[in-house]
């Protein structure tokens, strides 16, 4: 009965030594899907506040005294601001012409050994007149009528 009674410990004392092993593993793995998550989160979120950055400038580029380059820098500086969890060295670069761009670069900052995940977004938008766009679509449509 002794003997059967140490094994029984022994046995429970196996499972402790076996969870200490492969804890480390199970956090690590853990916390580097959680790292993922917020690299994804943030790679998604100025993807389209680049987009919606240079959508803004396009729309401001047909108005009569409008200036497309400041509405679009001025909007992706204003979305830029939005707090990211884990994120450093936030730079926007907004180019204007017949296209207009806007480009971030962020870091993630990822704990293990210091290393960090570089992002990069971009947006861009054509320049066009919806008026004109538009009655040049409405004519073809009645050509297509006819």
């Amino acid at each position: 009965m002794y003997v059967m009674f140490n094994l029984k410990k022994a046995a429970k004392g196996s499972f402790t030594v076996e969870a200490a092993a492969i804890m480390p593993v199970i956090l690590l793995t853990l916390f580097g899907c959680l790292y993922l998550c917020f690299f994804v989160h943030n790679r998604v979120w100025l993807t389209a506040a680049a987009y919606e950055s240079a959508l803004t400038g396009s729309m401001e580029a047909v108005k009569r005294s409008g200036n497309a380059y400041e509405a679009a820098d001025a909007r992706s500086k204003e979305l830029g601001n939005t707090g990211f969890f884990g994120a450093e060295n936030l730079c926007v670069q907004t180019t204007a012409g017949t296209n207009i761009q806007v480009t971030y670069t962020l870091d993630t900052i990822v704990s293990y050994g210091g290393w960090t995940w570089p992002i990069k977004a971009q947006g861009e938008a054509k320049i066009i007149e919806p008026v004109k766009w538009i009655r040049k679509v409405k004519a073809v449509a009645d050509l297509g009528k006819h």
